[in-house]
């Protein structure tokens, strides 16, 4: 029996054709960007971008399909949120479009139920992963390379944590009021050479129109897929992790200074932070509404931990009564710092509480000056110019309603679980400042503590050379004057992340120290050191 030619063309060419199938399911695999979700004991919410677009993107959670909420105009971009599942259970997650399945399954567990009591629970935490990759100068680096950041995350990610929050500055990509970055904005040279640089990388934005649904939208998927997609990738997708924002991702330096100020900020800078969030990450649970939930919100596990999380430059206010969080915010959180069943309660803002570098939106006065020099000073950055911390100085258009605002909550922390059988520790963290650190406080202004406040600092993942407050602003961070503590960790510029575990009544402090002062050394972001202190 004779084979008919095209039966045989067709038996020739399967296996070829079968030999294919695995570098497509590849490439479909690769074509996933990033996925970052944040969860509660009942609902997932989980920001994912693809390479290619989509006119549909669907999740299965254990089978059940969760339809994609596009997030930009091509279809790259796409949230999910599922609301009633179960406490405390592992569900297998998988992605498909209008192909089918795509990419392979992975599990995300919720959090234990809100009455619950686990046992344990592990933290990890660190401030400013953004920047470009490498971006430097011949003598200078700006940001660490990708894969240092990304050896920094799996040292972390080796801890086994249960939850992350990643506290601000995602992004740098400082405008200036302008439609592009300038490096060196006191040479007229470096500024010329940086727009032609960012200019032809990036594309310049048009500040009069819309960020989604124009050019503005291609100039920023750019940033953004370098700063966060690029360097999260899925390494997250089974951990659940917590953005908050601060002052760089409003694409801005919280500047002030006779020729800008740049808080509060105007609506392009609004509207450019919203849409990275939107396009990148989940947004936080339980703010204290709605149109809140890009700055503030809780993360709950269980009645063992809450952690109140909150974005100090996005609404700040200047004037009579001027504040770092609005009043809608702060009302808010002292009530859940008062309130709180949890053992363990932490107060997390974007701009911490216990140090200063000088900086402009700062709760404090200090400010960067010569020895004995009381006059106005304005303290711009990466300017050469040497100095030291002093409040008696005066700070260009500091206000002292943000002091105030910062007596406010840390009373209201000092006195929360107060006579609680409860409470186990009150603390903050927070990130912003380029430095690792703890301290007690033991006074603040008039307010002394009869059990100190402990402040930790839970370091920078990205920082380089040329954006170490020491060479940013010509100091390393201090003590602010009106405050007086005792220091449980030396200030120290290094990259690394801190882990919480908490068990019982423990708190139990770990800081790492990942290096990258000093690129002499040749640091890849491994740990170099480890510091433990409980709480």
């Amino acid at each position: 029996m004779k084979t008919p030619r095209r039966s045989f063309l067709k038996w020739l060419a399967a296996p070829a054709a079968l030999s294919f199938l695995p570098k497509a399911i590849a490439a479909r695999a690769d074509d996933i960007r990033h996925i970052l979700p944040t969860v509660t004991d009942t609902s997932f919410s989980i920001s994912v971008s693809v390479g290619q677009p989509r006119r549909q993107l669907r999740l299965s959670i254990d089978g059940n399909k969760v339809e994609g909420l596009r997030r930009d105009s091509k279809g790259r971009f796409w949230s999910f949120y599922a609301d009633g599942l179960h406490p405390a259970k592992t569900y297998e997650l998988q992605l498909s479009d209008e192909e089918g399945v795509l990419g392979q399954s992975w599990p995300l567990r919720s959090f234990p139920d809100r009455n619950a009591e686990p046992e344990t629970f592990k933290l990890l935490t660190y401030t400013c992963a953004g920047g470009i990759d490498g971006l430097g100068i011949p003598s200078k680096q700006f940001f660490k390379p990708h894969a240092f950041r990304q050896k920094l995350f799996g040292e972390g990610l080796k801890e086994k944590p249960d939850a992350v929050i990643a506290i601000g500055d995602h992004i740098y990509y400082d405008l200036r009021g302008e439609e592009h970055p300038a490096i060196g904005r006191n040479s007229k040279w470096m500024k010329y050479l940086s727009r032609v640089y960012f200019s032809w990388r990036y594309g310049i934005f048009n500040r009069t129109e819309p960020i989604i649904g124009t050019d503005n939208e291609e100039v920023l998927v750019k940033i953004g897929d370098e700063q966060i997609a690029n360097l999260y990738g899925t390494r997250f997708k089974s951990t659940p992790i917590y953005f908050v924002s601060d002052d760089h991702d409003y694409f801005e330096n919280d500047d002030a200074t006779p020729d800008m100020v740049t808080f509060p900020p105007d609506k392009f800078s609004r509207a450019a932070a919203r849409a990275i969030a939107d396009l990148y990450y989940p947004s936080l649970p339980d703010a204290p509404g709605p149109e809140w939930n890009r700055a503030f919100g809780t993360l709950t596990y269980g009645r063992l931990f809450e952690a109140s999380i909150f974005d100090c430059a996005g609404h700040l206010t200047v004037g009579d009564d001027a504040r770092l969080i609005p009043a809608v915010a702060e009302e808010w959180l002292i009530n859940r710092s008062k309130n709180s069943p949890a053992k363990h309660y932490a107060m997390v803002p974007s701009h911490p509480p216990g140090w200063t570098a000088g900086k402009w939106r700062e709760w404090y006065p200090d400010v960067v000056a010569p020895k004995g020099f009381t006059g106005l000073v304005s303290n711009d950055i990466l300017t050469g110019e040497q100095g030291e911390l002093t409040a008696n100085a005066e700070k260009y258009f500091w206000q002292k309603g943000w002091w105030d605002q910062h007596q406010r909550l840390l009373e209201a922390l000092a006195q929360s679980g107060r006579g609680s059988a409860r409470q186990a520790s009150r603390m903050i963290f927070s990130g912003d400042i380029h430095a690792q650190g703890v301290v007690n406080i033991h006074r603040s202004g008039d307010l002394m503590f009869e059990k100190p406040l402990t402040s930790i600092l839970v370091g920078p993942v990205s920082t380089s050379d040329a954006t170490w407050p020491s060479a940013a602003r010509g100091v390393a961070a201090g003590e602010p004057e009106w405050l007086t503590g005792d220091k449980l960790l030396a200030t120290r510029e290094v990259n690394g992340f801190t882990l919480f575990e908490f068990e019982g009544s423990v708190a139990k402090v770990r800081l790492f120290n990942c290096g990258g002062y000093d690129r002499s050394k040749g640091e890849d972001g491994r740990v170099q050191s480890v510091d433990e202190i409980v709480i």
